[in-house]
């Protein structure tokens, strides 16, 4: 008799308008912290993206500089690079400017006279 009056006492528990509410508000804070855990990976793979994007134009940039770096360390890129900035030359030497030729651009006069090409002009008159 005992389990009996257990059984039902556990039943009613059960069936009870409070722990239904309980379980029904537990289960929309789980489902809440849920969506917010997904939308914070979400969030973490763009940022993920976009700092592989930037580490690889900055490491292109790194390889730029280095080639740039390698080539001003030597005398002959030295030489080179104040030539192309400064129009410098050695001694006996002599700059030449190669400037391309103008352009002609023909001259068309304008029409002294619409009245030909427009009839509503001789309304005018």
């Amino acid at each position: 008799m005992f389990d009996f009056y257990q059984k039902r006492r556990l039943k009613m528990v059960m069936t009870s308008r409070y722990l239904q509410g309980g379980i029904l508000l537990l289960t929309v804070f789980v489902a809440w912290q849920a969506f917010q855990r997904y939308e914070m990976a979400v969030d973490m793979r763009e940022r993920r993206v976009e700092a592989e994007q930037e580490a690889a134009a900055l490491e292109a940039r790194k390889d730029a500089l280095e080639a740039k770096v390698e080539y001003l360390s030597n005398e002959r890129g030295i030489e080179a690079e104040m030539r192309r900035q400064f129009d410098v030359t050695k001694d006996g030497e002599q700059v030449v400017v190669i400037v391309e030729p103008e352009e002609e651009s023909e001259i068309k006069p304008i029409a002294t006279s619409t009245s030909k090409n427009a009839p509503w002009y001789q309304f005018w008159r």
